[in-house]
Formats: C-alpha cells, structure tokens, sequence
C-alpha cells in the first residue's frame, strides 16, 4: 500500500482547521501524570520528548502487545523477529539490528522502574497496564541502565489502601479460533495497613499461517502471565509495594519467508548442463530463482501466509520478576528503595530457511538471571532547588546454547553457476552437521547519579544531571564445535582452531580462490596481496576445527567507565506554554560477540566497544484554548559515535562498531478537542539519518576476504524519513443507560532499509516500502461504569508488510523476512464491579 507523502503533509493542516472552528463546545483535554524523572508531574509540565498513556487512552487503542506501541508515538518502530514476545524497538532512527539474546538494547525497558535487561522479555510484561511512557532521546541521568536511543516505562496497576474489594473479568473472542481472559481482585485487605491485588491475563490463538506440508498453523499464541500486588503502609511515613509477575508464551513460532536470490540466468549455460545432468539438482520448480538447496519459495503459488515449512518448533519464553519499592517520606526529604529479581528463559526451533528443506535450522536457546538495587534521595532545599541522588548496582548473567544445523538437505550443484564462488564449498557441506555454541557472560553495573533542578524565577527553570557508571563484562565461557545433526561431536573451532582462517573450511581453491578467478588472481598479484608461492601452492583445505572439546576459550574482561548526564533550560510564557532547550549524552554498554565465529579472537576482535549518542534538542509544549488544543514538538540533533549492530557475513555473524552518524529530524503530537463528543489526535515525525564513517566487507566478493565498501552517507536502519499517526475518538451515541464511542486510529510510516548497506551489494530488497496501518474499535459504555462491550479491529485494510529482513545470500542463496500481522478482529465484554 502506497501513500503519497504529499498527502500526508495536506491532511494536517485541513484537519487542524476544521478542529479548531469547533473548540467553544468542547470539553479539556485529559492530563497524563507520569514519573520520567522519577517525580510525578503532568507530561505537559516535563520539559523532554515523552509520550505518555494513560489506562483508558490503552484501552480506547486496543493495546494488547509492544507492536502496539507504535501506533502512537512518532518517530518509533518496532519489529519483531520472533514475534510479540521479543520486540525490537527504533526510536528517532536509533535502533538495534542485533538478535543476539546477550545483547542489550539500546531503548531501554523498564517494568515498575525494574530495569529488563533480556530483549526476548520485553513482550511479556504488557498486561494489566495502568500508564505507559515513551521518552525519546538519550537517558544518561537518572535511569537504571544508560541507553542512548529512549526509554519505556511500563507502569502496572497498584492497589490503594482503603479502597473496597473490587473485581474485573474480561472475556474477549477473535478470529484465528483466538481467545483472551484477563480477571482481577484487588481490594483492602488490613484495614489502613495493606491492599492486595491479584491479576491473571491469558491470549491464546490458532496461527496465522497454513502450512501445506501438514500439522498445525504456525504463529500461534498461547500466552498467560500473573501478577500479584502488595501494599503496605509499614509506618506512618513508610510504605512498601511489592509485585510479583510470572509470565509464559509456549505456542508455535512464525515461519520464514524465503526469498531465492541465486539468479540462474547469470550462467545460463552451465546451469542448463548442471540442470539436465539431473545429478545433485533438486525437483523443485523455480522462477528462475533458487536458494542453494534448489528451492523456490515464487514458483509454489502460495499465498502469503501459506508456507512449506519443515522445521519451525516452539517459542517458549518463561518470565519470573520480583520488584519491591519501599519509600520513607520526612518532610524534607523522600528516600526510594526499588529491588528487583528477574529469572527468564527463552527457547525456540526455527527454520530459517522457511521452506521443505533444511538448509539452515536454528534452536535458539538462552537462560538469564537479573538482580538490581536502585537507591534514591530526594529533597527540595532552598526553596528554589530540588536535588535528586542515588546509587544504582545491577548483575546479569546470561548462559546461552544455540545450534545452527546446516546443509542437511545437500546443496543444489546449481548454485555454481548462480553464486560461481562457493564452488570449493559443495564437498565439505555434505553432512556438515551443526555449529554448537555454547557462551556465558556476566554483566556488572554500578552507578552514582544526581540531577538538581532550579527554579530561577518563576518562569525560568534548569535542570542539571550527572552520573558515572562502571560497566563491566565478563565472557567467562565460551565454545564454538561442529557436532553430527544427531549431537555427536566432530570437532571444535573455539578452542581449537589453529589455520589462522576464521571460517568453517578452507574451500578446495588455486590460490585462496575457489574457483579460479582470472581477474581477481591479477587484482591480487599486482596489490601484492598474493605472491608467487600462493600462485604454486594450494593453501590448506578442509574443516578449520580442531579436536572435539568443552573447554572454553580464554576468558576475557572489559570494563567501562564513563561520565554522562544532562543540562536543559526551559522558560514557561503562561500557565500554557512552555519551551525548553537541553543537551544530553548517553551511552549503551559494550558487548562480547553473540554471533559464531570459528577462531579464537583477541579482545578488540571479540568486543564491541560502547556505542555513545551527543543530543540537542529544543521543543514547547502548549495548552491552548483552555486546555482544548495541544500542540507538543520538538526538534533534535543527534551525534551518534560507534553505533552498535550485527552484521551477517556468509554463516559468520559479526558484532560492529560504526564509525559515526548523525540524524536530526523534528516532531509533533497535537490533540484537539473539537466537540464534547470528537476528540483527534495527531503525531508526525520527520527523520534524516546518514552515516558518516562506516566500512563493511563486500559479502560479494568470496574470492577476497579484504574488499570491503565504504557506506558513508547510507540512512540508518529502521529510520523512516516520515511517520505519522492520527486517532479519533468520537462518541456516537449517548442514552441513560451509557454512551457508544468508536475510536478510528492509524500510522503511517515511510520507506525504511533493514541493513546498513542500503540498496548495495546486494541489499536493495532489505528494506521495507512505505506503508499504512488502520486499526478500529467500537464500544458501549455502561452509564455506571460496570460493563464495557467492544468490538475491535486491526491492520483493517490488510496491508502487507515485513517488519524485519536478513541478507542471507552469501552462505545460503536467499533472503530472510519476517512478516507483520493479517487482519485480526474480535469482541470483548468487559465487566467491573
């Protein structure tokens, strides 16, 4: 689906005209208190990019899960290369391209102000939601875990103490033979002392993809989770509130979607003798394209959410996570204490390949154990200054075992002829067997923070942060083997490996080059790269492994040190409106290589060094026409050093640093209440990214392992130029005995690129085109309050996206893509009491 941005552009200022000829009618605007700065205030009296949602605006939204999210926030993307339970999130273009479990994203996730380190949790805390914030920008002051693209918090609901036992069910059925539960008891347990509440959610659904070689449809759904609340006002001036959350997803995962780039017209003649040898050459039809197994997904006539798939498993995510906050409150100061314990694991069975063969099978499998302590003073002296300080400790520890099975279907001989390099491959792919990958680490954070506000006048404020954090980690184990497709061992890379060649084999070849290239022999002998004894001597061949071994690696150790924080000026005009200015430094913390590689590297080899982001931002914040119309923007700049991201090179995958890169880009949320019954909300961001230092391996070039590209001046990945979203919440009917509201919303977002190389070297189908997502729901309200019945819709037009890709032609002759939702629908009756 195809949008003109020019469209986009004219609809905004129409809109806005048309809303304000009705302003005298209506009513205010409703205000969001959130906590980004660990004080309660008004999102309109915060002076940062932040986005804030309240229970009702969730509710009115449909939200349900991360990919939610989006729907609202401008200049925000999520992906999910494993579906719901482990979303990928880009703010303003800062983004993580990384699906390596150990790897900390570069937003930050926080549940009750617990930070959550693991990605593949981020998905499994979206329940029982009482408000939601999205701030944008680099949080190197006050945060648990320094992040240098935003923050998101997720505020859960909280029994108040002296409230009567209540309770909420909920019931909801969708199409996929979906259904959803979500039942709550809360209420004062101890008379002025305690309040409990209970809450249990469930969502478990047939999936959306058929699969024409038999079982059940993939993608399925089968989510629980439950959180019990605890207050307790231990003092007159203490009080304690402690969440326990236990979550599980245990359903099939989503397929693959294999797009063939082995172009057989490149060598149409040897691939018509290879062809019509019939020896070594699959019976699958093609289009004249063919992964290196033969196959060819176009040539099937399958629909979109029809597969061939041999291979995907389970996706099984277990959650456990404590968070316990005491807060002592003395009239001139409040001291917080928050504690947290997370222990989660993931597992899933992944055919990667997504068709009848196996090609490349993944079972992913990782376990992490999380312990944070964040302790917080805050105090109010002079009048004019409020001072918060505090001291932040987090561990985490990751033990992770993924296999990577590939070339149980043998290679198709063809591919010589639609990828000539990996002719010196085909011997040793013959019962290859799989990579074993076997890593530990340890993650260890301390942290000393302050930020201080002073009021200069009454207009005229400032906030100043600081804060120095030591990071450091430990890669206690790791081992790299080669292991039968039945677990028995065959040799091992890391350690072990002693050919200097950091790759499975050493190809059959004349020179290094498999096979013969005249013109790269030339290229090599006149650069010097090759000398007349690589011209007379065929270098080693074979598995590059050693013997078979669970010993590990040497262990190695990074620690970082760093200053980081803020400074911001804003001036108030009126009660109204409010502008504000800052610059803020952030950084996301270094990172051991999750991806395999085959010799045992050095530390700067091995290690990813810290990613640093330099924001300046102004913005204004406005109530207008007594708090009927606001008018939120900002507009930022940000010089983003050493950028973090995997890059996939054949079956090596490579942890990089980017050199540089900058983006700027301004934004807006605007929302207006035009009547008493019609309120429209409106967000549009607007992005420029480029990297200005980047140089990666040509992956086109087997025969010279030296080539690289430089990418300077490519965009960056998941960074839109345009996004935009539009809610209207209008209330249709109003009676005695309630009212009937419908909420239209939907967001638009540009053309984005998957990959760091953009539409070279072989890339131009990572990315995605622009497209638009129309989303509806329709309720009745209950005049009392007691009953809500809604009939909900998403992705209404059927839009057809892919919300994440891979470049995987090099090892396995095709392109990776994970698709976004069909359509979905569904009724639910809600009733409180």
């Amino acid at each position: 689906m195809t949008i003109s941005r020019y469209k986009v552009f004219k609809a905004v200022p129409a809109v806005s005209l048309l809303m304000m000829s009705s302003l005298s009618v209506a009513q205010q605007l409703e205000e969001v208190i959130v906590t980004a700065q660990k004080v309660s205030a008004s999102t309109q009296d915060t002076p940062i990019a932040i986005t804030g949602m309240s229970s009702g605006a969730l509710e009115k939204f449909g939200f349900s899960n991360a990919n939610d999210i989006v729907a609202q926030v401008p200049n925000m993307q999520v992906s999910g290369p494993y579906g719901e339970v482990q979303p990928i999130f880009s703010i303003r273009g800062v983004s993580m391209s990384d699906y390596s479990s150990n790897q900390a994203s570069p937003i930050g996730v926080y549940a009750d102000e617990a930070y959550m380190g693991a990605v593949y949790t981020h998905g499994m805390s979206f329940f029982d939601v009482e408000r939601l914030e999205v701030l944008r920008g680099p949080q190197g002051t006050l945060y648990g875990k320094n992040t240098t693209g935003g923050a998101i918090n997720i505020v859960t609901k909280t029994p108040q103490i002296g409230d009567d036992f209540g309770f909420t069910a909920k019931q909801g059925l969708r199409n996929y033979n979906g259904h959803t539960g979500d039942y709550g008891v809360e209420g004062t347990v101890i008379e002025d002392v305690m309040a409990a509440r209970l809450f249990y959610s469930y969502s478990r659904r047939d999936g959306f993809y058929e699969n024409q070689l038999g079982g059940a449809d993939l993608s399925q759904q089968d989510f629980q989770a439950a959180r019990l609340v605890l207050n307790f006002n231990l003092t007159d001036q203490t009080n304690m509130v402690f969440k326990y959350t236990s979550a599980r997803n245990d359903a099939l995962a989503s397929p693959a979607r294999n797009e063939p780039r082995g172009d057989l017209s490149k060598n149409p003649e040897l691939a018509t003798v290879i062809g019509t040898s019939g020896v070594g050459v699959s019976s699958h039809p093609n289009n004249g394209y063919i992964d290196n197994t033969g196959y060819s997904r176009p040539a099937q006539n399958l629909d979109r959410f029809e597969v061939q798939d041999n291979g995907t498993g389970e996706l099984i995510v277990e959650s456990d996570m404590l968070v316990n906050k005491i807060e002592y409150v003395d009239d001139a100061f409040t001291l917080t204490a928050i504690t947290s314990f997370a222990d989660s694991s993931y597992r899933q069975l992944q055919d990667v390949d997504g068709g009848p063969d196996s090609l490349l099978h993944i079972n992913w499998s990782v376990d992490t154990q999380a312990f944070s302590q964040d302790l917080r003073f805050a105090t109010t002296f002079a009048e004019d200054f409020d001072l918060i300080a505090g001291a932040y400790y987090a561990t985490e520890d990751m033990q992770l075992n993924n296999v990577y099975s590939i070339y149980e279907t043998p290679p198709d001989i063809r591919a010589a002829a639609t990828f000539p390099g990996v002719t010196g491959y085909y011997p040793y792919l013959l019962d290859y067997g799989a990579i074993d990958q076997k890593m530990d680490t340890e993650k260890t954070s301390y942290a000393l923070y302050s930020q201080m506000r002073w009021n200069i006048s009454a207009r005229l404020g400032m906030d100043i942060g600081i804060r120095y954090t030591h990071d450091r980690v430990d890669l206690t184990y790791l081992n790299v083997s080669r292991v039968g497709y039945d677990g028995s061992p065959r040799g091992t890379y890391t350690p072990g490996n002693t050919t200097g060649v950091d790759n499975i084999f050493v190809p059959v070849n004349v020179a290094g080059q498999s096979p013969l290239e005249i013109g790269e022999l030339v290229s090599g002998l006149l650069s010097g790269r090759l000398g007349l004894e690589d011209v007379l001597l065929t270098t080693q061949t074979g598995y590059t492994h050693g013997p078979y071994t669970q010993d590990s690696v040497t262990p190695l150790e990074a620690n970082e040190r760093e200053w980081t924080g803020k400074i911001g000026l804003d001036y108030r005009f009126s009660d109204d409106l409010m502008v504000y200015g800052a610059y803020s430094r952030g950084f996301r913390a270094g990172s051991f290589n999750a991806g395999v590689y085959y010799e045992e590297r050095e530390f700067d080899d091995a290690y990813a060094a810290p990613e640093f982001l330099d924001a300046y931002e102004i913005g204004m914040k406005s109530d207008l026409f007594d708090q009927r119309v606001r008018i939120n923007a900002a507009a930022f700049y940000y010089d983003y050093t050493n950028q973090q991201f995997i890059n996939v090179v054949g079956v090596s995958n490579f942890l990089e640093n980017a050199g540089g890169s900058k983006i700027y880009g301004v934004e807006s949320e605007m929302a207006f209440a035009v009547t008493k019954d019609l309120t429209v909300q409106v967000g549009l961001g607007l992005l420029t990214s480029e990297y200005t230092e980047l140089v990666l391996a040509n992956v086109e070039t087997i025969n010279n392992d030296d080539d690289v590209v430089d990418l300077a001046g490519n965009e960056l990945i998941s960074a839109p130029k345009i996004s935009a979203n539009v809610s209207i919440d209008y209330t249709i009917l109003e009676t005695d005995n309630g009212y009937l509201s419908m909420n239209l919303n939907g967001n638009y977002q540009d053309e984005q690129w998957y990959s760091a190389y953009n539409d070279k070297n072989g890339y131009e189908h990572i990315r995605q085109d622009a497209y638009a997502l129309i989303n509806g729901r329709l309720s009745w309200y209950s005049d009392d309050g007691s009953l809500t019945v809604a009939l909900w819709g998403k992705n209404l037009t059927e839009t057809e996206y892919d919300g994440y890709a891979i470049n995987l032609q090099a090892a396995f002759g095709f392109d990776y893509y994970q698709q976004g939702s069909p359509r979905t629908y569904g009724l639910e009756v809600t009733y409180r009491y």
